[in-house]
């Protein structure tokens, strides 16, 4: 038992060293596809999903299903998000308000 949980934390640790050769090389695609690997090894080494009842493995589908609906709703944030210049047409308090009084007096 423990020497499958070494040798998953191995394979992670490997991969996790090329995926930050990768990154530092440039190369986008390759990174993404360690990061799958680094999934499949927790999937089948640590979670022994292959092995597991139906049930959990619908719930294992389930926990991954929404993950992507959760990463994918936070990414989306940082694409769609404008910047609006913030000027005196929209702070709150209007030009031609009074201004207000000073309160140290």
């Amino acid at each position: 038992m423990m020497v499958r949980v070494l040798y998953c934390w191995i394979l992670l640790m490997m991969l996790l060293a090329g995926e930050l050769t990768m990154a530092r090389l440039g190369f986008s695609s390759a990174v993404c596809a360690c990061a799958v690997l680094m999934g499949l090894v927790i999937i089948f080494g640590f979670m022994r999903i292959a092995q597991a009842p139906p049930l959990a493995a619908i719930f294992a589908l389930g926990g991954l299903f929404w993950l992507v609906i959760l990463l994918s709703l936070g990414s989306l944030d940082s694409f769609t998000r404008t910047n609006f210049a913030v000027g005196s047409a929209m702070s709150s308090r209007p030009d031609h308000a009074p201004a207000l009084p000073d309160e140290s007096r």
